[in-house]
């Protein structure tokens, strides 16, 4: 088990953490509140496309191969594809209806990651703490996960506010 810190940089970008502080990728948004974006790991740039009339569905892509998809339901699933190590089927939702953490769970009902958001007062920004259960999950894959939870939290309080 190990865990991730997920910093927001001006409100709206976003760069990941390892346990030793070394930055294994970022988020970057076009504009605020946007469900399109960039993930950048390495050398590799990757883009974040919202499909459908309610953008319900997400995918990310390099160069038209669509490495993940997601599809969030009216019951506040989250259903994750994701095609980079074979392919491997998730189911993310909130642990309990009035908390800010997320649970992954594979087919065999497994928590593979937990994300919890926090708000730093001081510095008026969110930060996710990503705790890990299953090592074999690549960084694009975290941050695919982490653009749809942030969507889904920002969606959420946007309706809280409505």
């Amino acid at each position: 088990m190990k865990t991730l810190i997920a910093k927001s940089i001006n409100s709206r970008n976003f760069e990941l953490f390892d346990e030793n502080e070394v930055l294994l990728g970022n988020i970057v948004y076009p504009k605020w509140y946007s469900t399109n974006a960039e993930i950048h790991t390495d050398a590799q740039t990757y883009k974040i496309k919202a499909k459908g009339f309610w953008t319900t569905s997400i995918e990310v892509v390099k160069q038209e191969n669509v490495l993940m998809k997601f599809k969030m339901s009216w019951s506040g699933n989250i259903v994750v594809t994701d095609f980079n190590n074979g392919e491997r089927h998730f189911q993310i939702n909130k642990e309990k209806w009035y908390n800010d953490i997320f649970e992954m769970k594979d087919e065999t009902e497994k928590t593979i990651l937990k994300i919890k958001r926090n708000f730093k007062w001081k510095d008026f920004k969110y930060y996710y703490e990503i705790v890990l259960e299953d090592d074999a999950l690549l960084p694009i894959t975290i941050l695919g996960i982490l653009h749809v939870v942030n969507y889904f939290n920002a969606s959420s309080d946007t309706a809280a506010y409505a």
